[in-house]
This record gives C-alpha cells, sequence and structure tokens, in this order.
C-alpha cells in the first residue's frame, strides 16, 4: 500500500524529527528529581512557557519513564497544534509561498521569550553592523550569539570553578566597556530562555546581566572558530595519523578518528578532552567545529538503481564507528571504554 503523504509534509515531518533531540534535551535539562514526604518519587520540569510540570510514581525508573511518556506526549501535541494553526492562517498558495521565503517566518515558528538586557552601547553598534553585513536581523545576530556564548558557559561549568569561570566571561565583556548602556530585547526559544533564567537564579545573576556576558563570550568564541577550524583542517588526511598518536590511540583508530574530524562520528566523552587538548580549544568550541563540517558536508552523487540512496541526517555513534571495523574483541573493548 502506498503512502499519501505529500513530499512537504514528509520533509516538515523529517525537520520536527531532527529538533526533538535539542527539544528534549531543552526539557530535561530542567529536570529534578526529588522524594515526596509520601514516600514517592517526584520529577519535575519546565515545559514551554515557561510552565512547571510534575509526574510521580512509587521508584526513581518509573517517575523517569512517566516524565519521557510525557515530555513525549507534549512535544507532539505541541507541534500538531501549531501545524494546524499554520494550515489555517494559511488561504492560498501565493501566502504560503511567500512566507516559507520569508526569514520572519523561520524566526516565528518557535513561540520565542523576550528577555530584556543592557547592553554596553558600543557592543549593541557591533551587533548592528553585523547584522547590516550579513543582510539579517539584529534581533537575530544577538540570539545567535547569546546561545553561542550560553551553551558554551554551560559546557565550562561542568569542570570550571565559577569564580574563575565568571572572570573570564568578565573580562571578555571588558572590550566592549562603555560610559552608557542601550536597552535590547533578545528573543530566545523556550528552551534557552527557561535555562538561561535558571542559570541566572542558580549562580545570583541578573538574567540581564548572564545575557549580557553571554554576548561577548559567543562574540570571543566565534573568533576562535577561525583559527581552529584551519587547525582541524590541518590534521586531516594523512595528518591524521600524528593526532592519533598524540590520542595515545593505536593506528586502527585512525578511520574513527577522521570520522570524528570530519563530524560524521561522535566523539566520546572521554576522548573529546584529549581532543580539546592536542587541538588547543575548549571542547564545547571543538564540537561546534565537528558539527559544522558535518553540516557542511558534501552529498555525493549516487547512481542508485534499487532505490533512493540514504544520506545520514547525524552523526553515527561511537559504538557503531567501532562495532563497523570488525576488529578483535581486545581492540574493540579499548575502545568501547572511551565512552559512547
Amino acid at each position: 500500500m502506498q503512502t499519501t503523504l505529500k513530499p512537504v509534509d514528509l520533509a516538515q515531518a523529517q525537520a520536527f524529527l531532527s529538533r526533538l533531540p535539542d527539544t528534549f534535551s531543552d526539557i530535561l535539562r530542567t529536570a529534578r528529581l526529588q522524594a515526596t514526604p509520601e514516600g514517592h518519587i517526584s520529577v519535575s520540569y519546565e515545559m514551554q512557557g515557561p510552565s512547571k510540570r510534575e509526574v510521580t510514581a512509587t521508584s526513581p525508573n518509573e517517575a523517569i519513564r512517566l516524565a519521557l511518556v510525557d515530555v513525549a506526549t507534549y512535544v507532539t501535541a505541541s507541534a500538531q497544534q501549531h501545524e494546524a494553526i499554520q494550515i489555517s492562517s494559511s488561504s492560498t498558495g501565493t501566502e504560503l509561498a511567500t512566507e516559507a521565503s520569508s526569514p520572519e517566518r523561520t524566526l516565528s515558528k518557535a513561540k520565542q521569550q523576550t528577555l530584556g538586557a543592557s547592553l554596553p552601547s558600543r557592543l549593541k553598534e557591533h551587533l548592528g553592523e553585523l547584522a547590516v553585513t550579513e543582510a539579517t536581523s539584529f534581533a537575530d545576530v544577538c540570539r545567535r550569539f547569546v546561545v553561542f556564548g550560553f551553551e558554551d558557559f554551560v559546557a565550562r561549568s561542568l569542570y570550571a570553578s565559577p569564580t574563575s569561570l565568571f572572570d573570564v566571561l568578565a573580562n571578555e565583556l571588558h572590550e566592549w566597556d562603555d560610559s552608557t548602556t542601550e536597552q535590547a530585547m533578545v528573543r530566545l526559544d523556550p528552551g534557552h530562555a527557561v535555562r538561561l533564567r535558571s542559570t541566572a537564579k542558580e549562580y545570583e545573576k541578573s538574567v540581564s546581566e548572564l545575557t549580557v556576558l553571554c554576548v561577548a563570550h559567543g562574540i570571543a568564541m566565534q573568533r576562535l572558530l577561525e583559527p581552529l577550524e584551519s587547525r582541524v583542517s590541518k590534521c586531516k588526511g594523512a595528518a591524521v595519523r600524528s593526532l592519533v598518536s598524540k590520542l595515545g590511540l593505536r593506528p586502527f583508530a585512525v578511520p574513527l578518528v577522521s570520522g570524528i574530524l570530519a563530524g560524521s562520528v561522535r566523539a566520546p566523552r572521554k576522548l573529546l578532552p584529549k581532543l580539546a587538548l592536542a587541538l588547543d580549544a575548549p571542547e564545547s568550541l571543538l564540537s561546534t567545529v565537528f558539527r559544522g563540517s558535518f553540516d557542511r558536508r558534501l552529498v555525493p552523487a549516487f547512481k542508485a538503481e534499487g532505490g533512493k540512496p540514504v544520506l545520514s541526517t547525524a552523526p553515527v555513534t561511537w559504538t557503531t564507528a567501532v562495532k563497523s571495523l570488525s576488529l578483535s574483541s581486545e581492540d574493540a573493548k579499548a575502545l568501547l571504554e572511551l565512552g559512547v
């Protein structure tokens, strides 16, 4: 039986599916597990809005299972509701084509939340100049740097002390010190907005203060990207053998490390710090470079007779990549111990 699903509907569904990992991650990062006075276990988490939700069960595993079911139900139901609103609000094919080609349509797909921030005038002027150069909006440029800076901040907070971390961010913001400040409205997707508010509260910072620090940090990280991409590029090809040696791996790991550099293989948790040390870069920034390599990969030309070829939409896991090499059990075990 052939499906009647239209190609455009299939593409939209694939796009929605590709966003699910980030959506689930944004929600589950806010999840908290705790015991109730009645002796049960509850899991609370922030949904869009923000609105707090909570599920309770008799055991931690059951509470987590119920939370995952609830999040999945909520996310898919929200997507269906949004799709229905889009269809009912579009009256002609011309309107649909106009909306699809508009940059504002992309920005309005998610119900974004607005955060107020007092930006140094020089920093706000710089963001405005970038927006003109890139032919995009100030809001888009500002959002990009906030998210970039915030994600790197969160990644570093896992191993750096709060004092040293905020010293780094303060020094980066110092470049933009100005006698005057100007208000700016920063629009973020609900997941990032909730996490940023929660993080600001955790570190006893105002939302505006953390937002401005993340903007400056995002700009500083962006400046490091180009030289880092050059260093990663120089390690590809025959040079990857030298990198493999520096990482303390044996030669049979060459295709795996090559895959990581190309973004087609996800770096395991114990290997990423070694790569960051070898390439002299923060782990989070290195991960950004790998994602960019995957996104920019060339799509090969296929000549298939038995149906359309399938191109991967996400990097393969370390475990899958290791098992694909058909190594001895001892060698495979050594690589798998690096993580997933």
